[in-house]
């Protein structure tokens, strides 16, 4: 199994080498050749058990005997719920996915923590050392810190917009004190981080610092999150014959396009509803046909205030079917006009797998409150998007929908009190370190080298 660039090119690349590059040379995404042939014993098993048969089927023979089943199962000892995520009935053909009970309370841990581990030990394995270079609007900047804090091997540089992440979040990315974390608050957007780190992947200093990605521009890190959906899929359809839809509150595509793979694996699953706030570039997308990012809006979900869904890349060179020619001219119109269009036949395929929905921050607010009210559980603002467009959407889809929780609605405090009136409760083993003093450095986009040079050169 060997990986090529979504935009074409030379390079085939096996999987143990994706571990530490984040975009092609030519500033594709990595896609493996081809879907390999999945058992149906795939869908059994723990969390740990399932996301190593994934990495094993999608050419993990290319790592050392054992590496990837260790280093899994000793992530996993961190989890609260280390089996694997809850999955849970609310009644009515209703499930909600939990996958907030990792290290810092997002769906990120059981990707990142595991890469991690993974990458710890390869780089051990080989005698060498690498730079993580993170952009984050809030969860992937607080997992990479907690994955990647005091290794010896690995320095991790993350990059979150200035007032674009909540404090709850901001406060996990700065309060390690450890050594090998550079948190930078840049003054920008998202955008802004996620152009920056793909731009120095380009650059001279990516080979002289060893950079690699674990935003979800990493093949691996998706290939992880595939095994919730494969497990999650299983158990539904083991208890209720059914298929399942995922709604999935979305920003960089890295999440449902996991659901995707999963599905493509053979996993019982229907439809996957992307799920977005007021910044709604994939609900107009899917209204449109054409893929065009407007000004990004701050809002009180902000994992979601993205313009740009790096991931989208990859399933756009499965609906060109592969013409990597086509992938590349759409890459290019959207990054230097704004935007591209898909014809009808394109989009028909798309939507034979994906939906989308939009959820303004009124209604997330009563969709909180919603949930509060007839199920007793609280949310998150993310959340709260799926939430809402499973109200709105319910009726019209057959099998079992499930609620993707993204994150613990500690993390989100302000809101969750707006819509409810108390605060959630933020488990104890956050609480101390989130007391602890702040380390960070505000720099400008055209800083962030700078600032590594300093701090680790």
């Amino acid at each position: 199994m060997n990986y090529i660039s979504t935009r074409g090119g030379s390079e085939s690349l096996p999987l143990a080498e994706l571990l530490t590059r984040g975009t092609a040379s030519n500033g594709g995404l990595f896609v493996p050749r081809h879907w390999p042939e999945a058992s149906p014993d795939l869908l059994a098993g723990e969390y740990a058990e399932i996301a190593a048969k994934v990495l094993q089927l999608f050419g993990g023979d290319s790592l050392p005997d054992r590496l990837i089943a260790n280093a899994i199962n000793t992530a996993m000892q961190h989890f609260s719920a280390p089996v694997g995520p809850p999955v849970n009935t609310l009644g009515n053909n209703l499930w909600t996915l939990e996958l907030m009970h990792g290290p810092t309370l997002a769906f990120k841990d059981f990707a990142l923590a595991p890469l991690a581990e993974i990458i710890d030990s390869k780089l051990k394995h080989d005698g060498k050392h690498a730079t993580v270079l993170c952009a984050t609007s809030g969860d992937t900047g607080a997992a990479t810190v907690s994955a990647f804090a005091n290794r010896e091997r690995v320095n991790a540089v993350v990059l979150f917009p200035d007032g674009g992440v909540s404090d709850f979040q901001r406060l996990q990315m700065t309060t390690t004190g450890a050594g090998n974390i550079l948190p930078l608050c840049v003054d920008g957007d998202f955008d802004d981080c996620q152009r920056t780190v793909k731009k120095l992947y380009q650059t001279k200093a990516a080979s002289q610092y060893g950079y690699t990605a674990v935003n979800s521009i990493n093949i691996v890190r998706i290939l992880l999150q595939t095994a919730y959906y494969l497990r999650t899929s299983g158990l539904i359809h083991q208890s209720t014959g059914e298929h399942s839809n995922y709604f999935v509150p979305t920003g960089n595509f890295g999440n449902v396009y996991a659901a995707y793979i999963a599905k493509q694996l053979g996993a019982p699953i229907n439809t996957l509803v992307v799920t977005s706030n007021d910044n709604d570039v994939l609900p107009r997308f899917f209204e449109t046909n054409r893929m065009q990012g407007t000004q990004t809006v701050k809002t009180i979900s902000p994992s979601m205030d993205i313009q740009v869904s790096s991931n989208f890349e990859r399933l756009l060179w499965h609906i060109k079917q592969g013409d990597t020619d086509a992938v590349d001219q759409a890459q290019q119109s959207l990054e230097a006009a704004g935007g591209y269009e898909l014809s009808s036949a394109e989009m028909n395929s798309l939507m034979s797998d994906f939906k989308a929905a939009r959820c303004s921050e009124p209604q997330a607010l009563a969709a909180i409150q919603h949930a509060w009210q007839q199920h007793s559980k609280i949310i998150c603002p993310h959340t709260a998007t799926a939430y809402h467009a499973i109200e709105e959407m319910a009726d019209s889809i057959a099998g079992q929908n499930v609620i993707v929780e993204t994150a613990h609605p500690a993390k989100f405090s302000t809101a969750i009190e707006r819509a409810i009136g108390q605060k959630p409760t933020v488990p104890e083993h956050v609480q101390a370190q989130l007391a602890q003093p702040e380390q960070f450095q505000r720099v400008s986009v055209d800083g962030v080298q700078q600032a590594i040079d300093a701090r680790f050169g």
